[in-house]
This record gives structure tokens, sequence and C-alpha cells, in this order.
């Protein structure tokens, strides 16, 4: 990985590596956006850039021991800071002081990791104030918080803020494509994820294909009405016990595919995600009005927020069926007459 493996933060990067390759560092950054965009790989991308022997100052090798160790969480002079429990607390910023009063053991620059930086109680900020304030060693902080705000105003005004913004589909789509992913694939993973990282991960899995296939086909059976569809629900969805994240990326799919079939409808085909599928996307929506297919993508939006929550997955899902298949029970009921009547 390097800077330019970061996909869809190119103002970022760019604020980043101008201040490295000036060698203006700031002693202290805070990398704000939203969750999954790229923050935490641009700070171990700086962290590599500062003390990479092999690379350009504004860049790093990626390949030499330094990067690979700081890739990895094995360089002693590159410290992850992270929440314990529900916040920072100030004996973990007095451990680090501890720890950073001493010289480096190996790089030129010791960096400090702060991840979620918003949750350090009024105590810890404070003592990271004079750490900020009084280095004793050539370090860099960087703080990473979703939301700069969150961050107490004196920490904010000690450092350099670069925001991070949820990149556009389409860039992702495209930088996925250049590495060489699946386009069809890319372009689902693309407006499915969050951010880069995890479209990367997607669309670059050996099961995203088939987690897709089975969705189309899934949907199939609910659109229908068919009990194939809870039948399916046992023997695929819920067996071996998924974890949450799986069938919550299961949804997300099926509420992408929904919006496909309302936009074939609405004769936006432009708009489509699932490019693969056209015959599927035919056939399925053939049959169903847009505000019962707009009922149905509620159906999944209410099942996604119930995941989230203490709840049996098995029962939030046979319920979210039987809700969408009760729509399409009443579409059918709505075009006999008309289909009988010639």
């Amino acid at each position: 990985m390097s800077f330019d493996a970061i996909l869809g933060q190119e103002k970022a990067v760019r604020l980043i590596r101008a201040g490295l390759k000036r060698e203006r560092v700031a002693h202290a950054y805070l990398f704000s956006g939203p969750p999954g965009v790229g923050k935490r790989e641009a700070a171990l991308e700086l962290a590599k850039a500062l003390n990479c022997p092999s690379a350009p100052r504004d860049d790093s090798c990626d390949r030499c021991e330094t990067c690979r160790r700081i890739e990895h969480g094995n360089h002693p002079d590159v410290v992850r800071l992270a929440p314990e429990g529900t916040s920072i607390k100030i004996d973990q910023v007095r451990r680090l002081q501890r720890e950073f009063a001493y010289a480096a053991a190996e790089a030129e620059y010791r960096v400090v990791i702060i991840e979620e930086a918003e949750t350090m109680t009024v105590e810890a900020a404070n003592s990271m104030l004079k750490f900020l304030e009084e280095p004793v060693t050539p370090m860099v902080a960087v703080l990473i918080a979703d939301r700069e705000d969150a961050v107490l105003p004196t920490i904010r005004s000690r450092c350099q803020q670069i925001r991070f913004v949820q990149p556009l589909p389409e860039h992702l789509e495209q930088r996925l494509i250049g590495e060489g992913m699946d386009p069809a694939l890319a372009r689902i993973a693309a407006h499915l994820a969050d951010g880069g990282e995890a479209a990367r991960r997607l669309a670059g899995g050996e099961e995203f294909a088939r987690l897709c296939e089975q969705v189309i086909k899934w949907s199939g059976e609910v659109l229908a009405g068919r009990g194939d569809a809870l039948i399916s629900l046992q023997t695929e969805w819920m067996r071996g016990n998924p974890d949450k994240k799986t069938l919550e990326t299961v949804l997300e799919l099926m509420l992408l595919w929904l919006r496909d079939l309302l936009n074939r409808m609405l004769g936006r085909t432009e708009r489509e995600v699932f490019t693969r599928w056209d015959a599927e996307l035919r056939r399925q929506s053939a049959g169903w009005t847009p505000s019962r297919l707009v009922q149905a993508m509620d159906c999944v939006i209410q099942a996604r927020r119930q995941l989230s929550g203490p709840v049996q997955p098995q029962a939030v899902f046979e319920q979210m069926v039987l809700a969408i298949q009760e729509g399409s029970f009443h579409v059918r009921s709505d075009r006999s007459p008309l289909s009988t009547s010639g």
C-alpha cells in the first residue's frame, strides 16, 4: 500500500504529501471524516513516509523492513492508542508520555496514532494537550475522529486538520477497475461499501460474486411470494450461525437490487448497479408497481435497523420476508382483475 492506494481521498492525500515534500510536517494532525474512508490507512502511510529510508520524502517504498513493520504494527517507534472500553483515559495518556520520554529506538520520527480521539475524557484531553505542546523527542501525533467538532477545541487548535470525505461511488468504481477488479463487482462494491478499503475488500473477495448471485436469486423468491424464500433463509442465510456483518451485507445488497428494479421500472437504466444481470432485472421487475417496490425497500431498511439491536437475526429476516410478500400478494390481487378482463 502507499498513499496512491487510498481511494477517493485525493485532496486529503495531497495536503499530507505536500507537507512531507516541503519538510513542513505538523507536530500534530487531526484526521476527521466518516468511518471507513481511509483515515487510519493514511496515518500509517504518514508514519511510513516519515521513516522509510528508501523512498522519496512524500511517500514510502512499502517494501523495506521499516515499512513492513509499521504496516503490521511491529515497529517500536510507531504507537497506536485506542479506547479502553468506551473512552481514552488519563492513565493511557500518562503511559504514552512516559514511553515517549525516551529517544526513538530506530526511527527518525516517533509517531503516535490516536484512534477515536473524540472519546478522550476531559482529564485525558488536558494531559494530551501538554503532551502535544511539549514533545520531548521528535514526534508526530495523528488524532483520528469521525467528527472534528467532537474533539475538544483546545486539542483541535494544536492540530493541522485534514478532512476525509465520503468518496463518490463512481470514483471508487473506476479506481477498482483500474486495479484489475471485475468491473461488474467493482460497481456493486463501490455503491455498497462505506469507503475505499471496504470496497476493495469486497470486490477482491472470492465470496462476493457468489453472495451477489445468492441475493438476486433469493430476491426473486421473496418477491414472487413463494415459500422457497423461507426455505432458502434456513438453508443458506442462517446456516452455521452467520455473523451480523455478513447478514448486514445481504440486506445492503438486497436494497441495492430493489433500487435497481425500481430504476428499471422507471426507465432510469443508467443508474443501475447490477449491470451484469439485465435479464434477471427485466424478469423480476415484471408485475410490480413502483409503490410496492418502495414498500419492499422500506421493509429491508426496517430489517437492517432491527438487526443492529439485540435481536435474533432469523426472526428479523423472517419478518421482513413475510412483510414484503404481503405486499406482493396485494400487487397480484390488484392486477388480476385487469388480467382477466381482457
